[in-house]
């Protein structure tokens, strides 16, 4: 549904279809992820009782086939919220969802390949015995020294085609569950750290043996899919806060009895969390910002070297091509007595006491050159 919905949008470039792509494939498992834990912490735990007597399903279920108002009566056993339901989600999800996944990325692939291999020779041998004669090999006629790497490639171009959108996809599914819910059972980071090391190999082993050899592709960064990250985060800060409110002490009192909630006190704990993380984020990104590296340090200095070669070869340039000069004033006791007559009446300006310290464009010129030429020299000590 997403493949469609991008293509019909018409994207001008390769990039505006993949990040427009990426978008939708993380708000599509954004639903399918983490929305059931999302209902179970914030509505089935804390308002159940509340709701549930209102869902009169049995009675709606059997009114159709009962023949008295006696049959449709539920039973009276009265309804209890299960308080193990939450950790028991969010432990299927960050424990066997991770081995489900891991199955069905690295052995299915597997059994459905060599099925269709065993399938294929099956036909073969079944044509053969119809026939009475063995189809040729397309191989049979490949030289001896390319038959080990032709069969190679026919091999492999019989696999699937490597995804790395996939790859994003599960650890960034996997970091909103620890940045959503892994308050909810903590040991759940350990999961994520064993499930990763084994997913480093089995991906190695996807690739290698499991898809087509992948075309390395240069690029800056993981894309749309950082945004993806940063919004989790944001947002961890929040349902963190939220969870940590509502279930503190399982949710109980201390006479043992559910704790009353107050709006006030829950909207007030998620915006100092919030906001608690803003700051954070803020001072991480200046303290980082101190520190270069030395790639960027080598960058700047080529283009410092590229726009100083520019302006050297400007400044020669503007210097042969300088119009015929101008008279110059005449400079003498005179001229300079009534210069400053005219400073003791109070009518020249600051601007003007500027632009009358060089009296003709050329020595302006010179003045602003000698300028440059002192700030470029600063500028390359600051440098080396």
């Amino acid at each position: 549904m997403a493949t469609r919905l991008t293509k019909y949008e018409n994207y001008q470039t390769e990039g505006g279809f993949e990040s427009a792509m990426t978008q939708k494939i993380f708000v599509l498992n954004f639903i399918t992820s983490y929305l059931p834990i999302i209902l179970t912490a914030f509505v089935y735990v804390p308002f159940a009782e509340y709701i549930v007597p209102y869902l009169d399903i049995f009675k709606l279920t059997v009114s159709a086939f009962a023949e008295h108002e006696n049959q449709m009566q539920a039973p009276s056993s009265g309804f209890h919220i299960n308080p193990d339901r939450l950790k028991k989600q969010v432990i299927y999800f960050t424990v066997t969802a991770q081995v489900v996944n891991q199955a069905l990325e690295v052995i299915l692939p597997y059994v459905k390949r060599e099925g269709f291999s065993k399938y294929k020779q099956f036909q073969s041998k079944r044509a053969a015995k119809r026939d009475g004669a063995i189809p040729a090999s397309v191989s049979a006629n490949d030289p001896p020294e390319e038959k080990a790497f032709l069969d190679r490639v026919r091999n492999e171009a019989t696999m699937e085609v490597y995804d790395v959108t996939t790859d994003f996809r599960e650890m960034v599914v996997q970091y909103g569950y620890l940045a959503l819910f892994s308050i909810v059972w903590p040991v759940a980071p350990l999961s994520f750290l064993i499930n990763n090391w084994i997913e480093l190999r089995t991906d190695a082993v996807k690739i290698c043996i499991s898809t087509q050899r992948p075309a390395p592709w240069r690029a800056d960064g993981i894309g749309p899919w950082l945004d993806s990250l940063t919004f989790l985060t944001w947002l961890g800060s929040t349902t963190t806060a939220a969870i940590a409110y509502m279930f503190a002490g399982n949710g109980l009192g201390p006479d043992g009895t559910p704790r009353d909630l107050h709006g006030w006190a829950l909207l007030l704990t998620i915006f100092f969390s919030e906001h608690a993380y803003l700051v954070v984020r803020k001072a991480m990104r200046v303290a980082i910002s101190k520190f270069d590296s030395p790639g960027r340090q080598k960058e700047r200095r080529e283009k410092y070297q590229v726009r100083k070669k520019y302006l050297d070869q400007s400044l020669r340039q503007g210097r042969g091509a300088l119009a015929p000069s101008a008279p110059k004033e005449m400079i003498n006791r005179r001229f300079l007595e009534e210069e400053v007559r005219q400073r003791t009446l109070g009518t020249e300006t600051v601007e003007d006491r500027f632009w009358k310290r060089q009296r003709s464009w050329e020595e302006s010129v010179k003045f602003g050159a000698g300028l440059i030429e002192r700030a470029a020299a600063d500028e390359s000590k600051k440098a080396q």
